[in-house]
């Protein structure tokens, strides 16, 4: 038995998120069938987290226990070979056995993606929010200074049953807004996201720069812990995961070096995920 971390890209349009469900087609899902195939017997494929319908995804993170070692290059090939177009298994790499997607993980890193234009844009409606006017990005960073650091994001979140559970918590470590030709990217890093979240801090974060609020009411949105204060949760198409974070695996067999292991970031290990 061999256990391997997948890197993995996927375009979320037509899946129901990152997980398997009963009604819809899922990322999961598609990854455990190729499995399914390469080895004829069923391999599961545990993720570093979900993500929504609609929501994109260039680092997803994912570990699956094989039952016989392959490698990489033929592993790789393999998987894409079995997968859909819009699903592609960047790299693969061996990991110890104690080695867990989720409960290893030690951060993410998100980008939400912003087109600013009078016009309604014809082409790639389903990889980025379209915003019709101007916003002052200015008040936009000055408002996302407040959410940095460690706080309580229940303000920012739509899942109560899992936050009373697990708390609200997080650590936010990286926000910046990143002006683009077309209009802006909002990237954020941090120690863990709760459900939503990224999506309600750039949709608080739009009302500012639209003018609907000031920068210094965020801090009074996030220390209100109120989903109702904050601003709409925005459209899941421009949302992407980037990236998921780990102290530096080291792969225990050559058989499976990496191909890309560009997912694998030395993170402080007092962060947890």
């Amino acid at each position: 038995m061999v256990k391997c971390l997948l890197t993995i890209a996927y375009d979320g349009t037509r899946f129901g998120g990152w997980q398997r469900q009963a009604n819809r087609t899922s990322v999961q899902e598609e990854l455990e069938r190729a499995f399914t195939v390469i080895f004829g017997g069923t391999v599961s494929v545990e993720g570093a987290g979900r993500t929504d319908a609609g929501v994109h995804a260039f680092g997803q993170a994912a570990h699956a226990v094989l039952p016989r070692p392959l490698r990489s290059g033929s592993l790789l090939l393999a998987l894409n070979g079995n997968l859909p177009p819009d699903v592609a298994v960047r790299s693969v790499r061996e990991v110890p056995d104690d080695f867990h997607a989720r409960f290893c993980a030690r951060g993410k890193r998100y980008v939400y993606r912003c087109v600013v234009s009078r016009v309604r844009p014809a082409v790639g409606r389903g990889y980025y929010h379209w915003v019709k006017r101007p916003l002052d990005l200015a008040a936009m960073t000055a408002a996302g200074r407040h959410l940095l650091g460690r706080h309580d994001f229940a303000a920012f979140a739509s899942n109560p049953g899992y936050e009373r559970k697990h708390g609200t918590v997080r650590t936010l470590q990286h926000l910046h807004l990143c002006r683009r030709p077309w209009g802006f990217d909002l990237a954020v890093q941090g120690n863990g996201f709760l459900y939503n979240m990224v999506r309600a801090i750039a949709g608080t974060l739009l009302e500012v720069g639209a003018g609907r609020r000031s920068p210094a009411a965020v801090a009074e949105v996030l220390a209100s812990r109120d989903r109702r204060r904050a601003g709409a949760t925005a459209p899941a198409c421009g949302l992407y995961l980037l990236a998921v974070l780990y102290p530096r695996v080291r792969a225990t067999a050559p058989a499976l070096a990496p191909a890309d292991a560009d997912n694998i970031d030395d993170v402080d290990d007092d962060e947890p995920a």
